[in-house]
């Protein structure tokens, strides 16, 4: 009777379950605030975690009441170009076929950068766009352009003068159809980096290019809207506009300026 009660409690013991559940809890990484679409190209990590303590902007402006002293039109402007602030948002409707140019208001030139945008496409056909130059010189002549068309393609351009004084433009990306480019009357976000030769562009979250060119090493930051040859105007707005001091290192990119090695001497 003893032994069999033994075996009852020994028993008891060996088949008591497991309550608190097998092995530690899956790691977590902190989550980037940008993703990355796949292509045929080698792949690019994606962007490190946003700093828990927020860089001082270069320059900020969310437009409210025109603080920042942006270069508006007059209420008699009749020239097809009108720059006007309307509900905090700067808007820029251009209805002569031409391009309509709208510089940061401050007189820093801009090298190494993280420059990030937000802005509606509010009217236009695949012929009109909207977007970003960088790195331009006092008359953008020389440029880095980046457009985002009417029908949701995006392009990356250098623009130079030829020795004639004629309008040299090389496509460096594009024009390429993006999924993750929100249709006309929606928000979208444009984030651009800078730093030496390299850039990488991200829209809505997402790096859709990376590309190196070591032409231009400084300048000015405009917006513009172009309205093209098929459409009787274009026009956009900005909501807001923040450039930071460029990450250390851009993703997919090597560490810039690179460390120097130094070669031991016999």
């Amino acid at each position: 009777m003893i032994c069999l009660l033994l075996l009852l409690i020994i028993s008891g013991i060996l088949f008591v379950p497991n309550l608190k559940g097998s092995g530690t809890p899956a790691s977590r990484h902190a989550a980037s605030p940008f993703s990355q679409t796949a292509t045929s190209d080698p792949a690019v990590p994606a962007l490190s975690p946003t700093p828990s303590v927020t860089p001082t902007p270069l320059f900020f402006d969310d437009f409210i009441e025109n603080s920042a002293d942006w270069a508006l039109s007059g209420q008699n402007d009749t020239s097809g170009y009108l720059r006007t602030m309307v509900n905090n948002q700067l808007v820029l409707p251009d209805t002569n076929h031409q391009i309509l140019i709208e510089s940061l208001p401050t007189n820093t030139t801009f090298s190494d950068f993280s420059l990030t945008v937000t802005f509606t496409f509010l009217k236009g056909d695949e012929n009109d766009s909207v977007g970003l130059y960088l790195r331009g010189d006092s008359n953008l002549d020389h440029d880095y352009r980046i457009d985002i068309f009417g029908d949701n393609r995006f392009a990356i351009k250098k623009e130079l003068l030829n020795p004639d004084k004629t309008v040299q433009t090389n496509i460096l990306k594009g024009q390429t159809p993006s999924s993750l480019l929100l249709p006309n009357n929606q928000v979208n976000t444009l984030t651009v980096m800078m730093k030496g030769p390299f850039m990488v562009l991200a829209i809505n979250g997402t790096i859709v290019a990376s590309l190196i060119d070591a032409d231009y090493a400084r300048g000015q930051i405009a917006l513009f809207v172009n309205n093209g040859s098929t459409s009787d105007g274009v026009s956009a707005s900005f909501s807001s506009v923040r450039v930071d001091p460029a990450p250390n290192q851009l993703p997919g990119f090597p560490a810039y300026p690179p460390t120097p090695t130094v070669t031991p001497q016999n």
